[in-house]
């Protein structure tokens, strides 16, 4: 069974506090998390803005604040986004949480798999169709031997 973002960051937060070791794995491991989604997220607006050019439509800040007005490329201010939600504590869940939200499904299927890459399929643009479309293909290739 693959554990849910929620149980990741509570399997994290005891390894935090109790071995030194593990405390500099978790923050380089989290470092890691934060990097690459500001990768993706980078893409993804360059890749829309490509896509958009005509009509005018560039990079938006899901923050407001004069943070977040210092980032001058895409990669910046994705960076900028991804670092702040890391600190984010509104609402139910925290910074953390939220970004291991991105990775990791809150929930598993029938046979106990999360289809973590199904997230950023999602994110990517895939409709529900599509994104089912790949399972069944998945699942497919996995039979084959």
């Amino acid at each position: 069974m693959e554990l849910n973002h929620h149980e990741i960051v509570l399997l994290l937060s005891e390894a935090r506090t109790r071995h030194l070791h593990a405390d500099v794995l978790v923050s380089l491991l989290l470092d890691l998390f934060m990097e690459v989604e500001a990768l993706r997220e980078a893409l993804i607006k360059i890749d829309r803005n490509v896509l958009e050019q005509n009509s005018g439509e560039h990079f938006q800040l899901e923050h407001e604040g004069p943070v977040f007005s210092l980032g001058k490329s895409t990669y910046q201010k994705a960076y900028l986004t991804a670092a702040f939600e890391t600190h984010n504590n509104g609402g139910p869940s925290g910074g953390i949480d939220k970004l291991l939200a991105r990775f990791y499904p809150t929930s598993a299927d029938d046979l106990g798999r999360t289809w973590r890459e199904c997230l950023l399929l999602r994110r990517l643009g895939f409709s529900a169709e599509e994104i089912d479309d790949y399972k069944n293909a998945a699942q497919d290739a996995e039979m084959l031997s």
